[in-house]
């Protein structure tokens, strides 16, 4: 039986975290953030984030990547060949644990949201397991069957529809009036077909990032343990395929004003990371000329395809300085994952008085644990202080230790059940 221990003299080795979102802008490079920056005549919000890197996007045979690789790369901390969906190739290919699947092991909820369709790369990369991108009906058959996210929000059709949805236990709203009333334990947002409209065109009847990223956020929130989230800008690709600038422009401006809204969501708490990147850059993008507040820049385009060029990072929160430490976007996960504290872990301390002590743990919902209390580990004399069930995934648990100015060691022991 495994076991913790909290040493009173000292700090505690884990941040408290509880909560991830991880934006992931399609295509956006920095030559996408310049422009964007330009037309909105300040810094993007993101931009102001307090811990920045640039990462290196190759796949695994070195090649410039497509988004399933670069996606795996970021979802599972390892490389894989073009078009695979985080499986081990080049390898044995089995299936690699996503951040999704990771987080839902220490009972968070989880949550994908695109203004691609829902079956497409990105998403899929961390919630499927699949050789081939395009393998639409199997990747939706791992969300639904498998992973099974809380929140699926995105573009409809292409493998997943509203009936299998249904029929696996998701409430399915498709539109931005529907969206707004649900109120599920599992939401699956499917929204026209394929993609989502462009911002620049107007959305019509359908929600945007913003709107799909709040109610996420309303949504996963409900779970006791916290939640992971990731939230792509998916169209920003899709316009730079084309060399689109204004369509562009517009969906970089909308990935940003959904990170304002999750910033404003988190300002306060101490137990939630945010970080935003890019898979990788479309159109090798590059600003000559800034036209002013308003006005698109002046802009050359060398490519319709992908580039090799490095992308930015972005990190704000519990474990935020972490970022800046990142080359490559295989270290992100890590960077995801970074303390998470484990059942059981003890979190922090205080003294409340000259013989009391509040020691706090990370937990999981209704899981039981003994506390236990030692002057000294050599030898350990380990005497019970009390036993807890957890209501959500953080404890407080205050001791009378007899002891003046608060001592020694306390371990949290899980109670097994016959």
């Amino acid at each position: 039986m495994c076991c913790f221990l909290l040493l009173l003299t000292g700090t505690a080795g884990a941040a408290p975290i509880r909560n991830v979102v991880l934006f992931i802008g399609d295509g956006m490079g920095p030559g996408q953030v310049a422009a964007a920056r330009c037309y909105a005549g300040t810094n993007l919000f993101f931009e102001g984030f307090p811990y920045q890197s640039r990462v290196s996007t190759c796949d695994a045979a070195g090649f410039v990547t497509d988004s399933a690789a670069a996606a795996t790369a970021i979802a599972t901390g390892r490389k894989v060949n073009g078009g695979v969906i985080s499986l081990a190739l080049p390898g044995d290919a089995a299936e690699l644990e996503t951040l999704l699947e990771h987080f839902k092991g220490l009972g968070k909820r989880t949550g994908l949201v695109t203004t691609s369709y829902l079956t497409d790369a990105t998403p899929a990369s961390f919630g499927a397991h699949d050789s081939n991108r395009y393998d639409s009906a199997q990747i939706a058959a791992d969300y639904l069957a498998q992973t099974r996210p809380d929140v699926l929000m995105g573009g409809g059709a292409e493998g997943l529809d509203a009936a299998a949805a249904e029929a696996a236990g998701y409430a399915v709203v498709t539109d931005r009036v529907s969206l707004a009333g649900v109120d599920a334990g599992r939401l699956c947002g499917l929204f026209g077909w394929a993609y989502l409209p462009y911002a620049y065109d107007g959305l019509g009847a359908l929600p945007g990032l913003s709107d799909m990223t709040v109610k996420a956020l309303d949504i996963l929130n409900r779970g006791p343990d916290g939640f992971f989230l990731m939230v792509e800008g998916g169209l920003i690709d899709i316009a730079c395929h084309g060399n689109d600038l204004p369509r562009c422009v517009g969906e970089m401006l909308a990935l940003d004003a959904a990170v304002q809204k999750v910033a404003a969501w988190a300002a306060g708490r101490e137990d939630t990371l945010v970080l935003v990147m890019a898979d990788h850059e479309t159109g090798g993008l590059a600003v000559t000329a800034d036209n002013g507040p308003g006005v698109l820049p002046d802009v050359l385009w060398t490519t319709t395809g992908h580039t090799g060029t490095s992308v930015g990072l972005y990190g704000w929160g519990v474990n935020a300085p972490l970022v800046a430490r990142v080359t490559d976007n295989t270290q992100v996960a890590g960077v995801a994952r970074s303390r998470v504290p484990e059942p059981g872990e003890g979190v922090g301390f205080a003294s409340l008085a000259p013989e009391w002590t509040a020691t706090r743990w990370a937990t999981a919902s209704g899981g039981v644990y003994r506390v236990e209390h030692s002057l000294t580990l050599c030898p350990p004399a380990w005497q019970p202080c009390g036993t807890v069930t957890a209501e959500n995934s953080r404890i407080t648990f205050v001791h009378s230790n007899g002891v003046a100015r608060a001592q020694g060691f306390y371990r949290m022991v899980p109670v097994l059940s016959e």
